[in-house]
C-alpha cells in the first residue's frame, strides 16, 4: 500500500482510489501536499479493504478519481466515512482519445504530470472507453465534487446535476480544467479545496455564519467633515476664550490632522476666528445660536447633494438640495431652546 504521512500527528486519512490506467506513483505530488497539511494519504492495494486504509481514531475520507470515484461512491454506501471526495466522475460517456498524444491532452494540462504519464512504464493506455453505471443510491455523507469544465472524457453537466440532488454536497468546477483534475494545471487549488473540505469536517476551526456586509451609503449621508465641524463648534460654544485644536480634538475625539484642516475652512467661512501663540486658539465669531448647520455644510462640503453627471432626474435632486438646505439653514449649531 502506498502511503504518505505527515511529520506530526495525523488529522485524518484520505484514501485515494485511482482511475483507469493510473498507478499509485502518479499521486506522489498529491500525497505529499496533503501530508504537509497534516493528512495521511494512502493509495490502497487491489483487494485490500477499508480496515487496512484508515488509522483508528482519526477522520476517514475516501477519494476517487475517474472510475475510482464511482468505486468510492459505492464504498461510501457500505462503510463508515466522514467525507467523500469525487473527482472527474464519469457520469456520461465522453470522447475517446484516438492515440497516446491525444489521451495525454484530455487527461492533463500540467507539464509535470504529462511527463509522468509518458515515463510511467506501468501506466495503462487506451482505457478511457466506457465507464460502469453509478450506484443507484446517493451517498449520505458530506460530498465534495471536483471537475474540470473542459473535461471531454466525463462531461461536467451530469456532475452538476448530481450536486444539485445532494444537499450535503459542494461542487468545485475549474475553468479550463480537463479530466485528471487532481493532477491538472490547477492541482494546487484542487488540493487546497480538499484540505478545506477535510478541515471543515475533521478538527478544523468552526466557521461561523457569514457576517452581513455593511450596506452602501444611504442616499443622504452626513460626512465625517460635517460631523467633526459641528462637534468642534459646540466645543467652542462652551468655552470662555480661545481653544487650541489639540484640546478640541481630545475632548471631542476627532483626529487632530483632520480637525486642523477643517478649522482653516471654518475660519475662511467666517465662522471662527483664530490667534497664534501660547495664548492662541480658536473661538466663534458670533453666538452659536446664530450659526446654522447649513452654513457649516456649505463651509466644509460645499453643498448638501452631489448629482450624478447626466442624471435624467437632476431637477429632482436639485429640488432636494434646495429643500434640505432651506431646512438646515434654520437649524442652529447650538439650540438654546
Amino acid at each position: 500500500m502506498t502511503r504518505w504521512t505527515p511529520q506530526g500527528t495525523s488529522r485524518g486519512t484520505v484514501a485515494v482510489l485511482p482511475g483507469r490506467g493510473e498507478t499509485p506513483a502518479l499521486y506522489e505530488r498529491f500525497g505529499r501536499r496533503l501530508a504537509a497539511d497534516g493528512y495521511t494519504v494512502v493509495v490502497p492495494e487491489p483487494g485490500s479493504g477499508p480496515g487496512e486504509w484508515f488509522e483508528p481514531g482519526a477522520a476517514r475520507f475516501l477519494a476517487g478519481t475517474d472510475t475510482g470515484a464511482l468505486q468510492a461512491w459505492q464504498w461510501a454506501l457500505d462503510i463508515e466515512l466522514d467525507g467523500l471526495i469525487l473527482a472527474g466522475t464519469p457520469l456520461a460517456v465522453g470522447a475517446r482519445p484516438a492515440d497516446r498524444t491525444e489521451e495525454i491532452g484530455v487527461r492533463t494540462s500540467c507539464p509535470v504530470h504529462r511527463e509522468l504519464l509518458e515515463n510511467d512504464p506501468d501506466f495503462g493506455w487506451g482505457l478511457l472507453t466506457g465507464a460502469p453505471e453509478p450506484p443507484e443510491r446517493l451517498p449520505e455523507v458530506p460530498v465534495l465534487l471536483l471537475h474540470g469544465d473542459a473535461d471531454t472524457v466525463a462531461p461536467v453537466a451530469p456532475v452538476a446535476a448530481l450536486a444539485a440532488r445532494l444537499p450535503q454536497s459542494s461542487l468545485a468546477v475549474f475553468k479550463d480544467g480537463v479530466h485528471d483534475v487532481l493532477n491538472d494545471q490547477h492541482h494546487r487549488s484542487a488540493a487546497a479545496r480538499i484540505v478545506l473540505f477535510c478541515e471543515e469536517i475533521a478538527k478544523g476551526a468552526v466557521v461561523l455564519p457569514e457576517v452581513p456586509k455593511p450596506r452602501r451609503s444611504a442616499p443622504v449621508q452626513v460626512s465625517a467633515r460635517v460631523d467633526y465641524s459641528l462637534r468642534a463648534l459646540r466645543e467652542l460654544a462652551g468655552s470662555a476664550g480661545p481653544v487650541k485644536c489639540a484640546v478640541i480634538a481630545r475632548n471631542q475625539r476627532i483626529p487632530l490632522n483632520s480637525l486642523v484642516n477643517l478649522m482653516i475652512e471654518l475660519r475662511r467661512a467666517g465662522l471662527v476666528g483664530s490667534q497664534r501663540g501660547c495664548d492662541g486658539g480658536y473661538w466663534l465669531t458670533r453666538e452659536a445660536e446664530k450659526i446654522t448647520v447649513g452654513e457649516v455644510v456649505r463651509a466644509v462640503d460645499g453643498g448638501v447633494t452631489s448629482v450624478h453627471s447626466g442624471s435624467p432626474d437632476a431637477d429632482l435632486w436639485r429640488e432636494l438640495d434646495r429643500q434640505v438646505a432651506d431646512f438646515l439653514g434654520r437649524v442652529p449649531v447650538v439650540d438654546d431652546r
